[in-house]
């Protein structure tokens, strides 16, 4: 997962409750992995440690730059489906003939709130607000360098997920789809003076994403045993693809898509993914990159403490 906004404030639904809760993501017999490019519909206690990006980029008169990136990520529910996550990480950016810029990413805090899941038709439904808090990261020329926000943002956002399990191809029911799309208004609105110069603000933008999931582990419990290993079963091959534009005049953004292919190793207490980068146009890179996670579930590992939302903890 890569949220760049951070979620403050959830105005909660009208949406009926859902009987099922499962902190590693189910809705009836399919599990929604933790994706990394997009936010995955759950809510649940768990934490990224860490999210490792690399991905090169155009640096303007036939040269590259490349950017690296450590992400981390915390998570955790309040109530059985109410919790919020924090987002830093840390970045590199070398340059061709400059000294490389370093230095913290501005802090994201969310808020999401899961109201529905239909346990017989493998589907799920969180909202959320997310909020980037600027400046919180590396500031001046060098915040600018790495891409850090003056202003911060406050983006609305819905969520889903939806196994395949209904469809009557066996085969075609171990597929699912998530995603997410995200309205981020800017604190400070960005405007131009008369002689065409800018001020610090920000333009609003839509961003989003969608995963292609295809898990064996469903595969081989839900459809048909083919005998396979048991590392392969807990195997899910993934296709994502991201994407942001702006949503506001005046402004100095540019549409971009990111797409990722990999594959998603998920345990019992953790899982490990990696996927390949590839940009959709120039805007977002020139060549291919990595990006590459180690993802923790506290409900295993601290089912009794860390692992239980916070509600639970002043309970006799």
């Amino acid at each position: 997962m890569r949220p760049r906004y951070l979620l403050a404030t959830l105005a909660a639904g009208t949406l009926a409750f859902a009987s099922q809760a499962n902190a590693h993501g189910f809705a009836g017999d399919h599990m929604f992995i933790s994706t990394l490019l997009i936010d995955d519909p759950n809510v649940a206690d768990e934490a990224s440690l860490p999210t490792f990006q690399f991905l090169p980029q155009d640096a303007g008169g036939g040269q590259t730059s490349y950017t690296y990136n450590l992400g981390f990520e915390f998570d955790k529910r309040i109530t059985e489906n109410f919790g919020f996550a924090i987002n830093d990480g840390y970045s590199w950016l070398t340059r061709p003939g400059d000294k490389t810029a370093n230095g913290w990413n501005n802090i994201v805090i969310t808020l999401k709130y899961k109201p529905y899941v239909s346990a017989e038709h493998e589907f799920m439904l969180s909202v959320g607000v997310q909020q980037e808090f600027a400046p919180t990261g590396a500031s001046g020329e060098n915040g600018a360098t790495l891409g850090n926000d003056d202003t911060g943002l406050t983006a609305p956002t819905i969520y889903f997920g939806k196994g395949f399990g209904d469809l009557p191809i066996g085969p075609l029911r171990a597929l699912a789809l998530t995603g997410e799309l995200s309205y981020a208004i800017a604190d400070k609105g960005l405007k131009i003076d008369q002689y065409g110069n800018y001020n610090n603000g920000n333009a609003n933008q839509w961003s989003g994403g969608l995963s292609l999931q295809y898990s064996i582990r469903y595969l081989s419990s839900q459809v048909k045993d083919y005998g396979l290993p048991d590392f392969v079963n807990k195997l899910t091959p993934v296709v994502e693809l991201s994407w942001s534009s702006p949503a506001s005049q005046p402004n100095q953004l540019q549409t971009q898509y990111l797409w990722g292919f990999g594959v998603n190793y998920t345990a019992t207490t953790y899982a490990v993914g990696i996927e390949a980068l590839v940009p959709g146009n120039r805007a977002t890179g020139t060549h291919a990159g990595v990006i590459a996670q180690f993802h923790l579930y506290f409900d295993d590992l601290f089912s009794k403490s860390l692992g239980t939302p916070i509600v639970d903890w002043f309970r006799t």
